[in-house]
């Protein structure tokens, strides 16, 4: 299996359709898969923070890497990746996998509507995949009680749409008790998934741009977009360090 390390986050070196038949590929094989969708923001969160650099580290069993800052992160350092593979395709790749074999799905993240939602969209559009249960996102991760309700549904795939680093930690508390199953956390997908927020249009995707359209649509996501050039530049440090 090959890896990409960016600044210390190792990512898997796969396109969409490969990451997709790796995560099921393992859950045939009986093999869990924690997966962590990492975009440059993470990246440098995990510089900062050792202790969640260590969750990821230990473990995640597959890091994708979620954003076009990552993508050309690698290419400068001289290692590149085969494509981004956003957290939303990929959850959108599962979602059809778990209806087409009738798998459980728990759905825990954002605000109460969006995810009922989110939910309602999910079951017109994959009606064979089976909601095993579904939560909101303002909780405490010291809630035993929430922790223990996805326990005992007993689902296969758990998407958690918490936002970093609560959605990581999430899994990770949760991760001995569900050992077969697919867990991912999707940050904001639910938002999209459910139409609150509009996904770019295909071809500002296709040119990388979809950052740009975020920014148009929600320009308070400035100071969050301001760690891309942060990223660049520890990057190019990173270069001329190996020189």
């Amino acid at each position: 299996m090959s890896k990409v390390d960016v600044l210390g986050v190792q990512f898997d070196n796969y396109d969409l359709a490969e990451f997709t038949k790796q995560v099921t590929d393992r859950y045939d094989a009986g093999q869990g898969s924690f997966i962590v969708t990492a975009n440059p923001e993470i990246v440098m969160y995990a510089r900062e923070h050792p202790d969640y650099a260590k969750l990821i580290h230990a473990r995640a069993d597959l890091v994708s890497a979620d954003g076009i800052g990552v993508v050309k992160g690698a290419a400068m350092l001289g290692t590149p990746l085969k494509e981004r593979v956003t957290g939303y395709d990929l959850m959108l790749n599962l979602l059809s996998w778990a209806n087409a074999n009738k798998r459980r799905v728990y759905f825990i993240g954002a605000k109460q509507a969006v995810n009922d939602a989110a939910v309602a969209r999910v079951q017109r559009d994959y009606p064979d995949l089976v909601v095993a249960g579904t939560h909101d996102g303002y909780f405490d991760l010291k809630d035993q009680s929430v922790l223990d309700a996805v326990v005992a549904a007993q689902p296969d795939i758990v998407l958690a749409a918490l936002g970093f680093p609560k959605q990581e930690n999430f899994i990770a508390a949760i991760q001995g008790e569900l050992p077969n199953a697919v867990m991912m956390g999707v940050g904001g997908s639910f938002d999209v998934l459910s139409g609150t927020v509009k996904r770019a249009p295909v071809w500002m995707q296709n040119a990388h741009l979809e950052w740009f359209y975020r920014l148009v649509k929600e320009p308070s996501r400035l100071g969050r977009m301001m760690v891309l050039p942060r990223f660049l530049m520890v990057v190019r440090q990173s270069v001329k360090a190996r020189k």
